[in-house]
């Protein structure tokens, strides 16, 4: 199976480049009065604050990369959504209908704390939805995916994206850069964003079988073990309501996707996973004592 990859909302003009035109020649001149015409977006430049800092590597030379998580309130929030709403995304056809805008600084050189060069990146976003990913598992694993992928876009290398480790005792690797972010209309920016997935009809109530059926839904949580550092496992635990029978639940774990099936009783589970997971090694219990389905899934490094 093959994750649909996430498309990011990456502000194009990121850090402030100083340059200095010694003299204007006639052909710059025709340039600049061409320039002027048009109309631009307005910027300003904003120095974030630190978060936490993400330690990794480069494939294949395996040359240390630091990622300084940061944040200013210039950059605008994502949409706030639930656990259940991220899961139903990344599940469905169209994963890029959730944007995170972010700016995506340029590489410089900085020195771990045994003094070797390392190439470090400074990554800011909006403080509210920092602290959504500071203390949600699953949206910190979402970020830092779609972090890692904006890196490889942009700068053509390639990352290891299973093995890196947050830093417990630093917030940031080295100073971090001043970042030049686009002013941009915020109904113009809602505009390029998808609805909501639950959106009120005024006007038209749910009939009982509708409802019904909506409630029919297994509610389930995933979350990675360690909480911190490199992740050893998923978890994916689900609730089983007590009607259920264990010969009515089919349990299906592929390499990146999870679908749990009770027989039509319930709306079948199908979502895919942050991370490539040992199909062969899956460790699936039911405890009946809290009605708890719990799936250990071992990740693959």
């Amino acid at each position: 199976m093959t994750k649909n990859s996430i498309t990011l909302d990456v502000d194009p003009t990121i850090m402030e480049k100083n340059m200095r035109i010694v003299k204007e020649t006639p052909v710059e001149g025709e340039l600049k009065k061409l320039l002027s015409s048009v109309d631009t977006v307005p910027s300003r430049l904003v120095k974030p604050t630190p978060g936490f800092c993400v330690k990794t590597t480069r494939i294949p030379d395996n040359k240390k990369v630091f990622v300084n998580i940061c944040q200013t309130d210039a950059i605008p929030c994502p949409r706030d959504i639930t656990n259940d709403e991220l899961m139903y995304i990344l599940s469905s056809e169209d994963p890029s209908s959730y944007r995170v805008p972010m700016s995506i600084g340029e590489g410089r050189t900085e020195h771990d704390k045994s003094g070797a060069p390392a190439t470090a990146y400074d990554v800011a976003v909006n403080p509210e939805f920092f602290k959504k990913i500071e203390k949600d598992e699953l949206f910190q694993t979402f970020f830092l995916t779609v972090v890692f992928e904006g890196l490889q876009d942009k700068y053509q290398f390639e990352i290891d994206m299973q093995k890196f480790t947050i830093l417990k005792n630093r917030k940031s690797i080295g100073t971090l850069q001043s970042h030049r972010i686009q002013i941009r209309d915020i109904q113009q920016t809602e505009s390029k964003i998808k609805p909501p997935l639950i959106e009120e009809i005024k006007g038209k109530a749910l009939s009982r079988s509708e409802a019904a059926h909506r409630k029919n839904e297994i509610v389930f949580r995933l979350r990675r073990e360690p909480p911190t550092g490199e992740i050893e496992y998923l978890l994916a635990e689900f609730k089983i309501p007590a009607s259920v029978e264990v010969k009515d639940l089919n349990l299906e774990v592929g390499e990146d996707r999870l679908v749990l099936d009770s027989k039509g009783v319930y709306e079948p589970v199908d979502f895919f996973l942050p991370c490539s997971v040992d199909q062969d090694i899956i460790d699936a219990q039911l405890d009946r004592n809290i009605d708890i389905l719990s799936v250990k899934m071992p990740v693959i490094h």
